[in-house]
């Protein structure tokens, strides 16, 4: 429901646009309370590893919600320096599980 909230009237907004924006403002906003709530020194996003992510914006929005909380936001570029096929091959050597969307309803229809 606060999802939905969130992306009220942005349903049609293409991947990486303005409905992707305000995911990553309410997503950002509650890690950055709960990191607050926890007493953690700093917090970031692994969204940053995704070449489909904009790091610039993700970075701009983390530490816009350290600040309304009162926590440090650790700005990051994951994909950078071979990250990306760095988190492929760790991936397949433990066998984990790699989703082929962000985990929006939206994302998930793009994707079939």
């Amino acid at each position: 429901v606060v999802f939905q909230e969130a992306v009220r009237g942005l349903e049609q907004s293409p991947e990486g646009g303005t409905r992707c924006e305000a995911c990553f403002r309410l997503r950002l906003s509650r890690s950055a309370s709960k990191a607050a709530e926890m007493k953690c020194d700093w917090y970031t996003t692994t969204l940053t590893i995704s070449p489909h992510k904009d790091a610039a914006l993700l970075n701009r929005l983390g530490l816009a919600a350290g600040e309304a909380a009162g926590v440090r936001f650790l700005p990051s570029d994951f994909k950078k320096r071979g990250g990306y096929q760095r988190s492929l091959e760790l991936s397949r050597e433990y066998g984990l599980y790699r989703q082929d969307y962000c985990g929006c309803v939206f994302s998930r229809r793009h994707s079939l």
